[in-house]
């Protein structure tokens, strides 16, 4: 889905897995990272250069593989950091300290089915604020009550995720589908505005994932703003509170049972690029 161009360098990432920068006049490799742990995983989204880092995540969710999205030195490729979007297992340390608490919205085994959250599209960049923002995918499995059967908010599925570039130290998160179960990803591209709000200038982050909800987010404080259908017919949940968590409709988590919903695994939006006009 694209490439990144930076000081003379033409940025991409393979569905096997690597980050490779050519020379853009020649051609020649001048550097190649893993960007996965695991063999499943691939890399769809295209790279984004900030600061001096190659930021990428990683693609498939539809196998057993745990997300995340890493950042690669510009020049050398050597690794900067690495963010997991959901924990592993939990007898080992976790890698960075918002993972203790992310394990504790889990149940059961959910490590050995690698837990999903991929991150194969939505990243965006607030030069200003110094602020990356990043939208993570669906749980895997799917079905909840395989992967976490004790049900939990599964963090930081199917959430918005604000980090440091320098560094990955996550700022702030909003979860949009709290117990992911139905593919609803939250990895739709963001728009970041300035809008006058009540009377008050705000910087906000606009997002309409494949849930069906408009989000609008304050992005300095990822505190919720407003929500609401963009699509006809939206029959999964019958709002959002106050909080902008969704208040799920009686029978939409299916078990042993099909269920019929709106929007569907495709999303109300996908991959399609957003633009906005004030």
């Amino acid at each position: 889905r694209g490439v990144a161009l930076y000081n003379g360098k033409v940025y991409a990432g393979l569905l096997d897995g690597r980050v490779v920068a050519l020379d853009q006049n020649t051609g020649k490799i001048v550097w190649t990272a893993r960007a996965t742990d695991n063999k499943d995983m691939t890399l769809s989204a295209p790279a984004r250069v900030v600061k001096g880092k190659v930021i990428i995540g990683s693609s498939g969710a539809e196998h057993a593989v745990r997300g995340q999205f890493s950042a690669f030195d510009a020049e050398t490729g050597k690794l900067a950091w690495r963010f997991y979007t959901v924990p592993g297992d939990p007898s080992k340390p976790f890698e960075h300290p918002e993972l203790k608490e992310a394990a504790k919205t889990w149940t059961g085994e959910w490590w050995k089915m690698g837990g999903g959250g991929t991150v194969w599209d939505g990243i965006a960049y607030d030069a200003q604020a110094d602020i990356l923002y990043v939208g993570t995918g669906n749980g895997g499995p799917w079905n909840q009550n395989y992967r976490s059967p004790g049900g939990g908010d599964n963090l930081f599925l199917s959430s918005i995720i604000a980090v440091k570039p320098d560094t990955g130290k996550m700022v702030w998160y909003f979860q949009e589908v709290p117990g992911e179960h139905w593919d609803y990803t939250a990895v739709q591209n963001m728009i970041l505005a300035d809008l006058t709000i009540n009377g008050t200038p705000r910087k906000v982050l606009l997002h309409a994932p494949k849930n069906g909800f408009f989000y609008v987010l304050d992005r300095l404080t990822g505190e919720f703003i407003s929500g609401s259908p963009y699509v006809k017919r939206l029959t999964w949940a019958r709002g959002l509170d106050s909080k902008g968590r969704p208040i799920e409709a009686k029978g939409a988590r299916y078990t042993t049972e099909s269920v019929t919903l709106s929007p569907g695994p495709g999303g109300a939006h996908q991959w399609q690029p957003m633009s906005f006009h004030p």
